[in-house]
């Protein structure tokens, strides 16, 4: 029989598992980008914070592994809602992506140039892709922590799974998402590859009691003039973000719209292209220049609809 699980201190070297029989001690820490404690039967059980193993050895009958434990104040956790202009219609999200097997195991934006701080190479499994319904993947969003006194400085950014309904999870699809920070007030800011990003106009108070932000009723104001579109009462992320630069361009240099004619051949703008695709802007796995359904115009209705050398420009600091 075990003997009890040993709690060490916080922030002490820990020794993951040493293990022996009748009168032996058994001791377990896990090793987590959470972090937590917790109890079990007649003993208790914590785990740690970022580092995952920097040493394994053997003991007699057993293993040993050694990480660096955190308080559970060097973690925030935040349940987020977000909508998307591309795949919406009538208050939820379309999972053309998942449904035509395109949504990749890996986040996007290490590959796009994206510099995390922090995060980055986030992961997911086929089993969660597979899900469909309301919690059924829409894509993966770009999340930021940005410094309460000054919200050009970001503190830590990670991606996360964006679902049919608007909530926004880890790789896991765990909600709430977990960052490794201290418990402080934070700008939160989301984006997404083909969408402008938004961050709220305040700081938010972040702590391990999961905090709600629902950008999409309006409730959380965003920075900026008409950072969010606004449709039926919903409010949304700007689609049309191509080339992932912050402003949705029509014509002139490095606009949005040419990249979709390039995707589909260059030539023939009837063709179209299957693939998880910057230039598929309403999301449906399906790059189209012209036709029902195509891409271009919502490019071209997000800076007004007539103008065509029109901008729209992100909204952020």
């Amino acid at each position: 029989m075990h003997s009890p699980f040993i709690f060490l201190p916080l922030r002490t070297p820990l020794c993951a598992v040493a293990f022996c029989c009748a009168m032996g001690l058994f001791a377990q820490t896990l090793i987590s980008p959470a972090g937590n404690s917790g109890t079990v039967p007649g003993g208790s059980v914590s785990w740690s914070v970022g580092e995952p193993v920097i040493g394994t050895g053997t003991v007699p009958g057993g293993l040993v592994t050694q990480g660096f434990q955190q308080p559970n104040t060097v973690r925030v956790l935040v349940n987020v809602k977000t909508f998307l202009q591309g795949p919406f219609a009538a208050g939820a999200m379309s999972d053309g992506l998942r449904a035509n097997g395109l949504m990749p195991l890996t986040e996007p934006y290490t590959a796009m140039g994206y510099a995390f701080a922090g995060g980055g190479a986030e992961t997911t499994t086929q089993p969660i892709i597979a899900l469909a319904g309301s919690n059924a993947i829409i894509d993966w969003v770009l999340l930021e922590l940005r410094d309460k006194n000054d919200n050009t400085s970001v503190l830590h950014s990670r991606s996360a799974l964006l679902q049919a309904d608007g909530d926004v999870g880890g790789g896991g699809r765990l909600l709430p998402v977990v960052f490794p920070v201290p418990e402080d007030n934070y700008f939160l800011a989301i984006g997404h590859r083909n969408h402008l990003m938004i961050m709220s106009q305040s700081s938010i108070a972040l702590a391990v009691t999961p905090a709600v932000i629902d950008l999409t009723d309006g409730s959380i104001a965003t920075y900026g003039t008409d950072a969010q579109k606004i449709v039926g009462g919903s409010y949304l992320l700007w689609a049309g973000d191509v080339t992932f630069d912050g402003t949705i361009k029509y014509t002139g240099i490095f606009n949005d719209r040419d990249p979709i004619l390039l995707a589909i051949g260059g030539s023939v703008a009837t063709n179209t292209v299957t693939g998880y695709l910057p230039s598929d802007v309403n999301m449906d796995g399906t790059g189209k220049y012209t036709g029902l359904g195509n891409d271009r115009d919502i490019i071209l209705q997000n800076i007004g609809g007539v103008i065509a050398t029109n901008t729209r420009e992100e909204q952020m600091p």
